[in-house]
């Protein structure tokens, strides 16, 4: 044991080179295991905690999905029905199931309000009579559509205005009530007191007319500068700007509803859907609280030139003159930004309100007459729309779905200018149109409460379902940029989620008679109206096996019931699918974006590239801390060959040599293992690691086992090796033909001079390399096979903290190992370097010579063990992620500079210590 510890202490710098290769092999392990595991218990937890989502299983009627079983938002909520009232209804009754919530989508309906622009300031405080002119420029798309409305003209007079009830028509009947006026009601009185009719109808032509197009959408009103005027709207001079926003309506089951998401404990105002009213009275439903759709529009106001009001004052009537203010250039005084956000309270008051629609001295342009007063525009459903999936490439739709066929004694509903785009879906249009002889008398709307999506109970956050009522649709294009949103086109790229919920009870008061295209390839399925069920098992699913089985068995049971598909929604996230948008019509153009569907079984998916990942990042640390000690071990037994050859030479037994190198490995691993338990409790905190007790405990075994092995192959080599070889240098016979003309050609000679040490160091190299090649990769692919869902992007970010640490770590050890190959190689030939120097190479020479046969070393180790890691991480299966190649590349590349890094050091300590005449004498 003296001997022991004395060779521990003669031989210093060896053993602390040895124990530092050990303790930092060691604390690497303790740290990597740690992270790795506490990284493996975290994902496990958020899929535990994010598996079960708001329902488990999805009933459909359509049993389409994509070659990786996803199911598309889109196509479930623009589903035609398919499923019939008595289907649900097994459903619901089976065995096991505590939920079977119904949703049928309706279609939409267009509900219009007017914003009130004040444009006061923007008045001539000097002229008696003038014109100011709104127009509107709708944009969409996130700005990128854009299109301008038609103007809207206000008409101001220092005379006084007054209302007038019923107007004067033909042969003296007076239209009063509820009916539409056809002339002007107001009237300016001059200062003579003489009237004169302003502000009359606005007609084109008989027929049809394009309601999109902006010549027909012009609008005008009166307004007068005398408080108290009658005729005035309000006491401030405004232009109203129409915003008609389209909601989804879909009908469900208040109770079911309920008991699966707390829909009735998210009212923000009014009460919850109860018992359907009959068909000839108002339909109930419940109002999202908060907009949708992406509405936005930018007022520019101009005020026309002096003369513009000339002709009102001559007798002619304000509309009479407004082809002639288009031609009119104006003066641009200011802009008004007008939104949705701003339009959407009006609506949600209306519906929750309905009330007559009086504005006084207001007339619209649009295909049919203008509405002025009496027009109950805000409860009645006059017309509805279906539009189905987004189809890869635009449509044409049918003249007809906007509803252009509206005879004159119904009213004009304007539409949002959105729909002149480019229409990727289609849509079909469902108006009441009465029988002859029959009265106007369309479905009404009635609000009785008003909800906030984003109270609704929709399960964990990770496991929210985009095929679901209170999912914000959107479509992120790929490569940055905002996501686009649902918009004012029912035609367009992006579906909308319901606006309006309202029940299957109620649903029926639209397919009652007058109302057309009610068949199923027109959007209505009267027979199976029922879009999807919603099911949730009772008691707790789990990730366990009986869970597994509970959701199979229920499914199959379904599937047997009904005829219909089932998809589990337990343990599914939303996936971020690529879809290609045709380019629009008014500025946006053709787009790659990615949109949410449903990816079920992630959750297995991910908890099993968890444990596959874990295991590999442990057996890689692992591998590569017994590279770093079998290399730091025998480099120490290496170095001592001749004095081992000298002992043998003296009578010590091969098992006296042999017992000697392993007690003196166990000694330098016993410290090295309290070392590295003290390195990774200090490096643990500026990590970021939670280092597990376990593992920690793990240090001093793992070095001393660590050690003792890497010892055995050596001390059986040098207790093997003939005593007169072992005092001799290992070098093998090389008959130069010719002098090397240049370094770089002594270099490569002096490479080829110790074939096993050189190929000793390359493998060495070659093995770190490997090890970061496969790291990377593996952690690479195991991102590349969960993200793309919402839950897999969660836990992407959990454990890339880990990665990174593993990374770290395995740079660390293979520069430690080549490090040290390089310091024993450069040490064993410093008679030569000397010699060198003797006959007049200088210090920079030397160094070169040194590096460039580092480059050698690192060149071949670097190739090889870059192939190496690519060779072992495709035979883990599934393939190389395409960046495999360029990692590959970049880490023989490290190994490269680690290597001349690495032989800097000991070449410049060599020489600025090194005893020339002795080291000669040596020789």
């Amino acid at each position: 044991m003296s001997m022991v510890w004395a060779q521990v202490r003669f031989r210093r710098g060896r053993n602390v080179a040895t124990l530092l290769a050990v303790a930092i092999a060691v604390a690497s392990f303790a740290l990597l295991l740690s992270a790795s595991r506490g990284a493996q218990l975290r994902a496990e937890g958020t899929v535990t905690s994010n598996f079960r989502p708001a329902y488990d299983l999805l009933v459909r009627a359509d049993p389409t999905t994509d070659a990786a079983g996803r199911v598309s938002f889109d196509s479930v909520l623009s589903a035609a029905g398919g499923i019939t009232l008595e289907q649900w209804r097994r459903v619901r009754g089976l065995p096991g199931v505590s939920v079977a919530a119904p949703v049928a989508t309706v279609g939409y309906v267009m509900r219009t309000v007017a914003v009130p622009v004040d444009v006061t300031g923007y008045l001539s405080p000097q002229a008696r009579r003038q014109v100011l002119r709104a127009r509107p420029t709708w944009t969409w798309d996130r700005g990128a559509s854009r299109f301008t409305d038609g103007s809207s003209y206000l008409y101001v007079t220092g005379d006084r205005l007054e209302f007038v009830a019923g107007d004067q028509i033909g042969d003296g009947q007076v239209i009063e009530g509820d009916q539409a006026p056809r002339a002007s009601s107001l009237q300016e009185v001059r200062p003579d007191g003489t009237r004169v009719g302003v502000c009359a109808d606005l007609t084109h032509a008989d027929g049809d007319v394009d309601p999109l197009r902006p010549d027909t959408r012009q609008a005008v009103k009166c307004w007068s500068r005398v408080s108290g005027s009658t005729g005035n709207a309000s006491d401030h001079a405004q232009i109203d700007v129409l915003v008609s926003v389209p909601m989804l309506m879909a009908a469900i089951d208040p109770e079911q509803e309920a008991r699966l998401n707390g829909l009735d404990a998210a009212l923000v105002s009014g009460s919850y859907l109860g018992a359907a009213a009959p068909h000839d009275a108002a339909m109930p439903v419940l109002v999202a609280s908060q907009p949708l759709v992406e509405q936005q529009a930018t007022v520019r106001i101009d005020r026309l030139s002096a003369t513009a009001g000339d002709g009102v004052a001559a007798g002619i009537t304000f509309d009479n003159l407004v082809d002639g203010y288009e031609a009119d250039p104006g003066t641009p005084v200011g802009t008004v930004t007008v939104r949705g956000t701003d339009a959407y309270p009006k609506v949600v008051e209306q519906l929750q309100h309905p009330a007559d629609v009086t504005r006084p001295g207001a007339a619209i342009l649009g295909g049919a007459k203008p509405t002025t007063i009496g027009q109950r525009l805000n409860d009645q459903v006059r017309i509805f729309w279906s539009a189905g999936p987004r189809q890869p490439a635009a449509v044409q739709p049918a003249r007809d779905w906007w509803g252009l066929s509206l005879s004159d004694d119904v009213p004009f509903n304007p539409l949002p200018l959105e729909l002149a785009d480019t229409s990727l879906r289609p849509v079909a249009a469902h108006q009441y149109v009465p029988a002859p002889g029959e009265a106007f008398a369309p479905t009404q709307l009635r609000a009785v409460g008003v909800y906030d999506p984003a109270k609704v109970d929709a399960g964990p956050r990770l496991a929210a379902m985009p095929a679901d009522l209170y999912h914000d649709p959107s479509s992120a294009p790929v490569g940055g940029g905002q996501a686009l949103g649902p918009t004012a086109n029912l035609a367009g790229p992006v579906g909308a989620r319901p606006q309006l919920l309202t029940t299957l009870d109620a649903m029926p008061a639209l397919w009652r008679s007058g109302y057309t295209n009610l068949t199923p390839q027109q959007g209505v399925n009267v027979a199976a109206p029922i879009s999807t069920i919603r099911v949730r098992l009772a008691g707790e699913i789990g990730m366990d096996d009986l869970s597994t089985e509970r959701l199979r068995a229920t499914a199959d049971r379904i599937r047997q019931e009904t005829g219909l598909h089932v998809d589990v929604a337990a343990g599914a996230s939303a996936a971020a699918v690529p879809a290609d948008l045709a380019a629009g019509a008014h500025g946006r153009p053709a787009l790659r974006v990615t949109e949410p569907w449903l990816q079920p079984g992630v959750a297995t998916l991910v908890v099993a590239a968890i444990d596959r990942k874990s295991l590999l990042l442990a057996a890689l640390v692992l591998v590569t801390c017994v590279l770093a000690v079998t290399n730091a071990t025998s480099a120490a037994v290496r170095v001592r060959a001749t004095e081992l050859g000298v002992l043998a030479c003296l009578g010590w037994p091969r098992r006296r040599l042999f017992g000697l190198i392993l007690a003196e490995s166990a000694v330098v691993g016993l410290v090295a293992g309290g070392a590295g338990t003290l390195l990774a409790a200090v490096t643990a905190l500026p990590l970021s690691v939670h280092l597990l007790p376990r593992y920690l405990l793990l240090a001093v075994p793992t070095a001393l086992v660590l050690t003792l092995l890497a010892a055995l192959p050596p001390a059986w080599r040098a207790t093997r090796t003939a005593p007169v070889t072992a005092v001799r240098p290992a070098v093998a016979r090389f008959q130069a033909r010719r002098v090397p003309p240049g370094i770089a050609s002594l270099a490569w000679t002096n490479v080829l001079r110790a074939p096993g040490r050189t190929a000793l160091g390359a493998l060495s190299l070659a093995l770190g390399v490997a090890a970061l090649t496969l790291l990377v990769v593996v952690t690479t692919g195991f991102r590349g096979s969960v993200t793309g869902t919402l839950l897999g992007d969660a836990i992407t970010v959990q454990v890339r903290a880990t990665d990174y640490v593993a990374t770290a770590i395995t740079i660390l050890l293979g520069a430690a190992t080549v490090g040290d190959v390089l310091y024993v190689n450069i040490r064993e030939r410093a008679a030569e370097f000397a010699l060198l120097g003797a006959v007049g190479w200088s210090d920079g020479q030397l160094v070169r010579l040194a590096g460039q046969e580092s480059v050698v070393l690192g060149a071949g180790g670097g190739l090889v063990g870059a192939a190496a890691g690519l060779g072992v991480a495709a035979s883990l299966g599934g393939g190389l992620p395409p960046v495999g190649y360029a990692v590959a590349a970049a880490a023989a590349l490290a190994g490269l500079l680690v290597t001349a890094a690495a032989s800097a050091v000991p070449v410049r300590l060599l020489l600025r210590n090194m005893p020339t005449t002795r080291l000669l004498a040596g020789e």
